[in-house]
């Protein structure tokens, strides 16, 4: 478990999100200035503004080819929101090592699908903080973390939790979308047992009320519907997006399955397509008493069913992410 904390200050501009813009209810950017960026290495210890991120890239590993800037040309990080999955708002499948054919029959058929509920969690969002009154708002992003490579994921997004003000106190915009059932709890290895039990917690009471998306929340990984696309600019209408919603990581799962099968590229059931793409995950009572090196650790797949029935419900699994390295200006692994 992480002792260090990494703090970002920034702002956040409230048009990005849909319809005025694309984001979604889980990912945003921050822009950020100088000296935005500080650490502490432990509980009570002295911040240090950090450079580490300077002219930085994020890489699946060393000697990997991709590349993604750390803090992009427009000054901006992408914060994915740490703990928690809003419904999809635009997700396009990009399976990796197709053939020049593959590709071509994929492209036929792929498309930036969205799911039910996606706007709305969106639209929610968007008014809660046009109510705080002004554009950009202020922010800080925390992470839990001890080096610079445990801050972004493989998609060189940042993964922490947006705190605003209002009314004089911070408020968590992560457990807010949580608290008005916008989001699914959604777990990682890298969370603490402490973030995991708040997220749990807020997402249990959510469900009680069948806040939000609760009330529509689904089982069956089946029925994709690729005629349901992301609207650029909109218009909403709340009435036309409501109806069953599965948890975004297995609608990712499903969509590429969905459309590499109409290609002729997959082949068998949807529960032979997670058993060739293994996620790694851990339940999620087994993690919080033996920790992640001591729990079980354990696939997807073997909590779907022959009949594509996810057996388990949202946060009780702890998913195994994908690394990353984040490297300096220098050509070399940053440091603080």
């Amino acid at each position: 478990m992480a002792t260090g904390l990494l703090e970002v200050s920034g702002t956040l501009d409230v048009n990005q999100f849909w319809p005025n813009g694309e984001s979604d209810g889980d990912t945003a950017k921050v822009v950020v200035g100088a000296g935005a960026f500080r650490f502490r290495a432990k509980p009570n210890g002295k911040w240090k503004v950090t450079h580490a991120f300077d002219h930085a890239v994020v890489k699946r590993s060393l000697k990997s080819k991709s590349r993604k800037a750390a803090i992009n040309a427009r000054h901006q990080v992408t914060v994915r929101w740490q703990g928690i999955d809003a419904p999809e708002l635009h997700y396009r499948p990009t399976p990796e090592k197709l053939t020049a054919r593959q590709n071509a029959a994929l492209k036929k058929v792929n498309g930036n699908f969205r799911q039910l509920l996606g706007e709305s969690a969106t639209v929610a969002l968007a008014r809660y903080l046009t109510k705080l009154g002004k554009n950009p708002i202020p922010v800080i992003v925390r992470t839990a973390v001890d080096e610079p490579s445990d801050v972004f994921d493989m998609y060189g997004r940042l993964i922490g939790d947006l705190y605003v003000t209002v009314k004089g106190k911070e408020v968590d915009l992560n457990h807010w979308m949580l608290q008005q059932g916008w989001a699914f709890p959604t777990l990682y290895a890298s969370m603490s047992p402490d973030e995991i039990k708040d997220v749990l917690a807020l997402a249990g009471r959510a469900k009680a009320r069948k806040a939000g998306l609760w009330k529509y929340a689904s089982s069956a990984l089946k029925g994709f519907n690729a005629k349901l696309l992301f609207v650029k600019s909109g218009p909403f209408d709340a009435a036309k997006d409501v109806g069953p919603v599965i948890m975004p990581k297995q609608f990712r799962r499903l969509s590429t399955y969905s459309v590499e099968k109409k290609a002729k590229i997959a082949k068998g059931t949807f529960l032979d397509f997670l058993k060739a793409h293994p996620d790694a995950c851990y339940e999620t009572g087994d993690f919080l008493e033996q920790g992640p090196t001591a729990s079980t650790s354990r696939r997807l797949d073997e909590f779907v069913s022959g009949q594509s029935v996810f057996l388990v419900g949202a946060g009780e699994l702890v998913f195994q992410e994908a690394g990353a390295v984040t490297v300096g200006g220098n050509g070399e692994g940053a440091r603080w």
